[in-house]
């Protein structure tokens, strides 16, 4: 996503004011550390939270989140951990090593649209569990997770419950107040920010978590952090407008697709458990080389052949033979009319010749 103006402008202020070290007693480190609580607030407040932890990136992010609530939650005798099989590497990475550790982790099962099967946590769940976390959203096909159902179960056990939601901040509205999540992870990059900088925000989760995983901490980039947080403000602020439009443009390029008789199914069903301007779409009939002759036309389109998708779609269930015969896009706000036009007028030129055929208005 593009820096947003007001991050960039936040970013610039930090720069000029020429903060001191945080952790300073000195004036400088004083002002620093001022700054830090203002923007701690102000990220609590945009998602319900009660307490926040900065970091470098998402990746740290939910390492500290994972690491930490699985430590003290063993400490506790509580050592397992259930898990969904969508969460990234970062998470992941965090599973092995509590599991290295002597914490034990069960992957929950998965419905033929990708979306999480409550009923598998509550048979993964037992006395010993003390921490479940799944994605709030799957970054490949965009399909929203039933998250709060899943931390209700979840808290009804005992266990924390953390969501990474990276993908899903600024796009749909993440409010923790009235949930049973514990702990989610943030984002600078993912919405609009500038790149080093994240955030742990934390419900009534214990507040020394970094205490638990010392492998990642780190200082904390107060001009980054400033631009996240004024990206997360902008974000808040025109979250339903920038949904109307987004969604308004997925239609517009399906409604194209539908006059060109392209038959398609969207992953994850029903475009409203999908994020906005988001889809992935199974072309029953693909164009031999199609994302390269996109790309010739200066069309690139998010990870179509990476083999996250493909394990991904393999996972759930699809043939991945043809990785061509799966299209997928993310449109933003900074997208428009013209861009669907010429994905259309693109993807049309090629369909047709493929099927060696014309298309008439």
């Amino acid at each position: 996503m593009p820096l947003h103006a007001e991050a960039e402008r936040a970013v610039s202020q930090a720069l000029q004011q020429g903060y001191g070290h945080p952790r300073s007693t000195n004036l400088p480190g004083r002002r620093a550390q001022k700054v830090l609580e203002d923007l701690k607030e102000r990220t609590a407040r945009s998602f319900g939270g009660s307490r926040v932890t900065f970091c470098s990136d998402g990746g740290m992010a939910n390492g500290l989140s994972i690491l930490s609530a699985g430590r003290l939650a063993r400490e506790t005798g509580r050592g397992h951990i259930a898990a969904s099989p969508f969460e990234k590497s970062s998470v992941v990475a965090a599973l092995k090593i509590l599991r290295n550790e002597g914490s034990t982790v069960s992957v929950l099962a998965i419905d033929s649209l990708g979306r999480i099967i409550p009923e598998s946590l509550t048979e993964a769940l037992s006395d010993e569990t003390g921490l479940v976390t799944c994605a709030w959203v799957n970054g490949i096909s965009g399909t929203i997770q039933p998250v709060r159902e899943l931390a209700q179960t979840a808290h009804s056990a005992g266990a924390w419950f953390h969501s990474d939601a990276c993908d899903a901040a600024g796009r749909i509205k993440i409010d923790i107040s009235d949930t049973d999540i514990d702990l989610i992870t943030v984002c600078s990059l993912k919405i609009g920010g500038p790149p080093g900088a994240a955030a742990v925000v934390m419900s009534d989760v214990d507040p020394w978590l970094s205490s638990a995983a010392p492998e990642l901490t780190s200082l904390a980039n107060i001009p980054g952090i400033s631009g996240m947080v004024a990206a997360i403000d902008a974000m808040g602020i025109s979250m339903e407008p920038r949904s109307r439009i987004v969604n308004q443009l997925r239609a517009d390029l399906l409604n194209g697709l539908d006059s060109f008789n392209v038959r398609y199914s969207v992953i994850g069903g029903n475009l409203e458990h999908i994020l906005p301007g988001t889809a992935l779409l199974h072309l029953s009939q693909a164009p031999e080389k199609l994302h390269l002759k996109l790309e010739k036309e200066n069309i690139i389109l998010p990870s179509h052949n990476s083999t996250d998708r493909l394990s991904y779609l393999d996972r759930i269930g699809r043939d991945i033979s043809n990785p061509e015969q799966y299209l997928g896009f993310s449109i933003d706000i900074c997208n428009t009319n013209v861009d669907i036009e010429h994905f259309l007028r693109s993807f049309s030129e090629i369909f047709l010749s493929e099927k060696g055929g014309r298309h008439e208005n």
